[in-house]
C-alpha cells in the first residue's frame, strides 16, 4: 500500500467537536428519509457478496448514507474521499457514522487512491465510488473506476436515486439535498465482471457512463414516488 504524507486530516479540539454536532443533526436528518428500492435493487440487496464497486453520480451522494446502512451488515463499506481540507471533514464524519475512506480522487493522488482500492476490493470490501466527482465534468464516467473494476475482476453495481422532494445546490453538477421527511427511490444494475472481461477500459467506461445516464433518466421519468 501507497503512503502519502499530503493527505490532510482535522487534528484541532474543536474541528472534532463541530463533526459530532455534525453527525448527530446529520443521523437525526436521516431518520426522516425514506427509501423505496426497486426489484431490481432488493434482489441485488440479497444476493451482492465478496468485493463490489459501487457507482453513482456525484449528485446523488448526500442521500447514499439511507443505501449504505443496508449494506453494512454484509462487508465493510469504504467510500473514496479527497485528500484536501475539505475531504478530511468528510472522511472525519464518515468514520463517526462507521464508514471507513480512501482518500484520493481522480485529479489528485490517483495512483495513490488506486492502489488502495485494489487492495480493499482484494480483501472482499464494498467501494462506494462517484466515477464524475468530486470536481466533474458531470455525469462523466471518468476511466478510474472502470481501469479498477477490470484490475480487480469486481463486479460492479451502478446506482441511481430519486428525491420525491429536494433542493440543488448552485455546485457544478446540481449537487441534491433532500428536504427533511421526503422519500428516496432506489434502482440499480448490476455488472458481473466476466461481462467485461473482452472490454477495453475506454469502452468499458463508455459503457457504464451510458448506463448510469440511462438509469437515472428511467428513475426520473417515473411518476410521483
Amino acid at each position: 500500500m501507497i503512503v502519502r504524507r499530503d493527505t490532510h486530516v482535522l487534528k484541532r479540539w474543536w474541528q472534532r467537536i463541530l463533526v459530532s454536532i455534525v453527525v448527530f443533526i446529520l443521523r437525526l436528518y436521516w431518520s426522516t428519509l425514506g427509501i423505496k428500492l426497486s426489484a431490481e435493487c432488493r434482489k441485488m440487496l440479497d444476493e451482492v457478496q465478496g468485493p463490489t464497486v459501487f457507482a453513482f453520480w456525484h449528485n446523488n451522494f448526500f442521500a447514499a448514507y439511507r443505501l449504505y446502512r443496508l449494506l453494512r451488515k454484509k462487508h465493510s463499506t469504504y467510500a473514496l474521499v479527497s485528500p484536501s481540507r475539505d475531504g478530511a471533514w468528510l472522511a472525519e464524519i464518515f468514520s463517526r457514522l462507521g464508514i471507513r475512506t480512501i482518500r484520493g480522487s481522480s485529479n489528485r493522488n490517483g495512483l495513490f487512491a488506486m492502489d488502495n482500492i485494489s487492495e480493499k476490493l482484494t480483501e472482499g470490501a464494498f467501494v462506494a465510488i462517484t466515477p464524475d466527482g468530486p470536481r466533474g465534468p458531470v455525469c462523466k464516467f471518468k476511466r478510474g473506476t472502470a481501469m479498477v473494476t477490470k484490475t480487480t475482476k469486481t463486479n460492479l453495481v451502478l446506482v441511481a436515486m430519486k428525491y420525491s422532494h429536494y433542493f440543488a445546490l448552485p455546485t457544478w453538477d446540481r449537487f441534491k439535498i433532500p428536504y427533511p421527511f421526503s422519500k428516496i427511490c432506489v434502482d440499480s444494475k448490476t455488472f458481473l465482471c466476466e461481462t467485461f472481461e473482452n472490454l477495453t477500459v475506454k469502452e468499458f467506461s463508455t459503457v457504464l457512463e451510458d448506463e448510469l445516464i440511462s438509469l437515472q433518466q428511467k428513475i426520473d421519468s417515473r411518476g410521483h414516488i
